[in-house]
């Protein structure tokens, strides 16, 4: 019953990445919660990315690992013998494609590092149009929490109090719990700054100029507007939030984004059908300019935004 009443939230991988914090209801009969730092009070999500690897961990179990990649991230989904579909669906799964996935949240924590998956049952090829859609309205769902961790940072209040002045500001019971839950265990102010660039990088990664126009339908979307501010459009009568960014590109993201169209452009060149060669790539590059560690970087970003994997090691393909 409890699994029925939860939400599937969606969340970056990025932030999902970071959480450090798993809690228990406090009658041991509930589910175990993951706390993401903006507050999600996740114990299922739902993610869409693409799908870049797929590792049989465990023959005798039947264990799967895979990796689901979005703009920010890349999120590690497993599948076993209690998670039949997710494990018939990864048994024959084509490396890369997009994938919708449906699971439950675990946090494990060996030597103080934290390390977030999802088990899945529930793993489904989907379209870039799907996936698009799930960054914006993940993007807006983001930014929804940021507002809630902004008004308790701002009410200097705790416990109970801070909860009433939280559902006075509309925001809804399971993220007040998730926020209030989520304040000893990470610095508020950091998560702002820290998410905000990170929330206006995946919606760039998948508007207009890049070839795909927002589908109209469901929430509205938030997109980048002139000047330095990620805008909600609403109806009149909905609330409008934003997200400050930099007033403008450092001179270091335009020199990694410079270097990732020309990584693009040269994998482009060499893959005749089986990928690329890193150690090639590099070599490549290395001759028109770029020193070895800014193709790693830009290899890297690209990695986490899904636009190319590594089918084996030590060779690239783009997605």
């Amino acid at each position: 019953m409890a699994l029925a009443r939860d939400p599937a939230w969606r969340i970056f991988a990025y932030e999902f990445n970071k959480s450090t914090l798993q809690l228990k209801e406090e009658d041991g009969n509930g589910p175990t919660y993951v706390i993401s730092p903006t507050g999600a009070k996740i114990s299922r999500l739902f993610v869409v990315g693409v799908l870049t690897e797929v590792e049989n961990v465990s023959a005798n179990e039947g264990l799967w690992r895979a990796r689901v990649a979005d703009p920010t991230g890349s999120f590690t989904v497993y599948s076993g013998k209690y998670q039949s579909e997710g494990a018939a669906f990864f048994a024959n799964a084509e490396v890369p494609q997009f994938v919708a996935v449906l699971g439950r949240a675990r946090l494990y924590t060996r030597d103080d590092t934290s390390y977030a998956s999802i088990w899945s049952n529930e793993v489904s090829a989907t379209t870039e149009i799907v996936r698009n859609n799930w960054v914006l309205t993940t993007a807006e769902r983001t930014l929804d929490r940021l507002d809630a961790l902004k008004i308790a940072l701002s009410a200097g209040l705790e416990g109970d109090a801070l909860r009433t002045k939280l559902l006075n500001s509309d925001v809804n019971p399971l993220l007040a719990d998730g926020v209030i839950s989520a304040r000893p265990s990470y610095n508020g102010s950091d998560v702002i700054a820290d998410l905000a660039p990170v929330i206006a990088s995946a919606i760039d990664a998948v508007v207009e100029p890049r070839g795909f126009t927002p589908a109209n339908e469901g929430p509205a979307a938030r997109s980048i507007t002139e000047g330095s501010t990620i805008q909600i459009n609403e109806p009149e009568h909905e609330r409008t939030g934003e997200v400050t960014q930099a007033q403008e590109a450092s001179p270091a993201t335009d020199a990694l984004a410079r270097n990732k169209e020309r990584v693009l452009l040269t994998m482009n060149e060499l893959d005749g059908g089986s990928g690329v060669p890193y150690d090639r790539l590099i070599e490549t590059l290395e001759a028109h300019g770029l020193e070895e560690e800014d193709v790693e970087e830009a290899v890297q970003e690209l990695m986490d935004e899904g636009k190319c994997y590594e089918p084996k090691l030590g060779i690239l393909k783009l997605i």
